[in-house]
Order: C-alpha cells, then structure tokens, then sequence
C-alpha cells in the first residue's frame, strides 16, 4: 500500500484505505476500483492523499498507530461532542476517558511507537480528526516521558477536548478562506478561555485537563495567548499539545491553506525551538516522528523516484525506486538504503 496524491489517481486504482466523508461515516470502502465517479466525490471533499494499493506496493504494511476501530470510535465521539453540545450539553466524564483509554491501550500495544497517521482528513471532519490526532500524539509524547498512568489520562483527556471552546466561535470565522481581520482573531482567541469554562464545570475532569483547553497557546517566550505566560509557568500538559497541535495542523489540507510534508513540519517546529516551545518534548516528539513514513512518494536528488518501504532505527528510510530520472518506468525496481549513501538523498516528498 501507498499514499498518492489525488491528481495522479486514476480510474481504475484500487483504494488501499477506506475513504470516510466527515471522518466516521465511510464513503467508500477500502478494495474498491475507484471509477471517475468516486474520485469526482473524493476532490469534492478536498481531500488531496489517497492509499491505494497495487502490484508496486502490495507487500508495504502501513500501520497507523492505533487501530481503525478506535480512530473511527473516537472521531464519532468528537464529532457527536461538538456538534451536540448546544443542544444536550458535554458527555459525562466518563464517557470522555473511556475514548481516551482506548486510544492510550492501543498505543501501549504497539511493538514500538513509530507514528504513521494513516487518517485521510476532509475539510468537514477536520476539526474531529485534528483532536483525536493530537491526542494520540500528546499521549505517545507523555509515555516517552514516562507520565505514570493517572496522568497520562488527564493529558489525553486535556488533548482531545482542548479546541472544545470552539463550538462557542461562530462557524463564518472559524471557516473564513481569507485572512483574519484582528477583531476576529480576537474572537478566534477566546476559544481556549470558553474551552476551560466548558471543562472545569464537568464533575470528573481534573483541572490540570482543563488547563489544556486554557493554555495550549501559550508560548515559552511569554507572547502566546490568553495569558502571556512563559515557560516555567506553562503546565507540562499544555506545553505538549502546543506541539502537536501545531504540528497536526501544519499537515493537514486546511480551506485557507495547504498542508507542508512531515518533512517540512518538523523543520518548522525546530526552528522554533527553545523559543516559543519547550525543547524537551520536542526533542522527544522528533524521536518518533520519522520525517517520511513508510508508504510515502518521494523524489530522489537524482530525480528518480519511488516509496519509502521501510525505515532504520535513526528513521533513515529505505526507498523502492520505480520512475527514472527520465520518467520512465523503471523495472526491476530498485531499493537503496539511505543510511549508506552519502550523496543520495530525498529532495521532496507527495
């Protein structure tokens, strides 16, 4: 299996990961032959990345980091969380850490935590797979931290709910394509105030989860928002969804933007370092993050091209080669491993 951007999909191709519309709801299964039909449906929904597979990638195994079943559990749950809480109010706390742990065992399960985020987010159901993602990545961050299980718990329970005060902002400003004028950025900012006020008033979430709502946009420097704190005052929480938050949403296709590569998003996040982040968590985040996970297209600096079908323990990949520098198809293909050629190495991946 392997990742492909949807302008070079084609009729014919065979989906390797189902296609869901607002992250819960299937639109098409995985093992279908798409037809000019579905992918007419698939740009409708913006999304640009399809798994598909074929005879070139059908021995590569891409495992997402959790199960299917959670992930589309979870992003349910978020979903039926944010667009019901004017109606019927929060869900009960206990609703909320049985997600949570759910998320947390399927993790502690896996052999070795090397993440690959296998979700195929659409503008509708970014919101929903924006919190489950960040969650997932806060709670791999705090084992690699070694956070004992009760607060493992309350960071998942933070991360998943920390955008929550968003159903409070009128949707015009948070879906508006242009650029934000300051008064609705202003608006914008009060959503981890609203956030905080929505999750300290349910009976079962702790403060600490709350704060997460209140201060993931705090920075170390002392300029982020709502409070101007720095770093020594930032709970270590807050500090960790700052950093998933921001790496989420950089690679993620947004309605104003396109997303950046893995590649690029942890690039950015270093050069912000020791600055507006706290080092320590990035330095762990970076650990498991390997900047092409397997299954992605990449370009060589030869100009060949090809996939990534497995990775070191340094996250150095191991590339198939398929398309010569030319463009023409190469066969038998070829499979080099980075970690030994000096001069040979990825200019941009798909």
């Amino acid at each position: 299996m392997r990742k492909i951007n949807i302008s070079n999909c084609q009729a014919g191709m065979t989906l390797g990961k189902a296609v869901y519309y607002d992250g819960s709801s299937m639109l098409i299964d995985e093992g279908t032959v798409l037809t000019p039909s579905h992918l007419a449906q698939i740009a409708s929904l913006g999304i640009t990345e399809l798994y598909i597979q074929d005879s070139f990638s059908k021995d590569i195994i891409v495992k997402d980091v959790i199960r299917d079943i959670t992930r589309l559990e979870a992003i349910h749950f978020m979903k039926q969380t944010m667009e019901k809480y004017s109606l019927e109010g929060m869900p009960s706390s206990g609703n909320i850490i049985s997600i949570v742990d759910k998320i947390l065992n399927d993790i502690l399960k896996s052999e070795e935590i090397i993440v690959n985020l296998m979700d195929i987010k659409t503008f509708d159901g970014y919101t929903f797979s924006h919190s489950v993602n960040v969650c997932i990545l806060s709670l791999i961050i705090g084992i690699k931290l070694k956070l004992g299980q009760s607060e493992l718990r309350e960071l998942g329970v933070g991360a998943l709910l920390h955008d929550i005060g968003k159903v409070l902002i009128p949707t015009d400003i948070l879906n508006k394509k242009s650029s934000l004028s300051n008064d609705e950025f202003e608006v914008i900012k009060r959503h981890s105030r609203l956030g905080y006020d929505i999750l300290k008033n349910i009976q079962g979430i702790s403060e600490k989860s709350a704060l997460v709502a209140l201060n993931h946009h705090e920075r170390c420097d002392g300029k982020g928002y709502p409070m101007a704190l720095q770093k020594q005052e930032i709970h270590l929480y807050s500090k960790i969804v700052a950093v998933t938050d921001i790496f989420d949403a950089l690679t993620s296709d947004r309605i104003y933007r396109k997303k950046i590569d893995t590649f690029n998003a942890i690039n950015y996040l270093e050069s912000i370092n020791n600055l507006l982040l706290d080092s320590q968590i990035l330095d762990c985040f970076v650990n498991v993050i390997p900047p092409y996970p397997i299954g992605t297209e990449v370009t060589m600096s030869s100009g060949e091209k090809g996939i990534v079908i497995g990775l070191n323990k340094s996250h150095i990949p191991i590339v198939r080669l398929n398309v010569n520098s030319d463009g023409t198809s190469k066969y038998p293909y070829e499979e080099i491993n980075l970690e030994s050629c000096n001069n040979y190495f990825i200019v941009s991946s798909s």
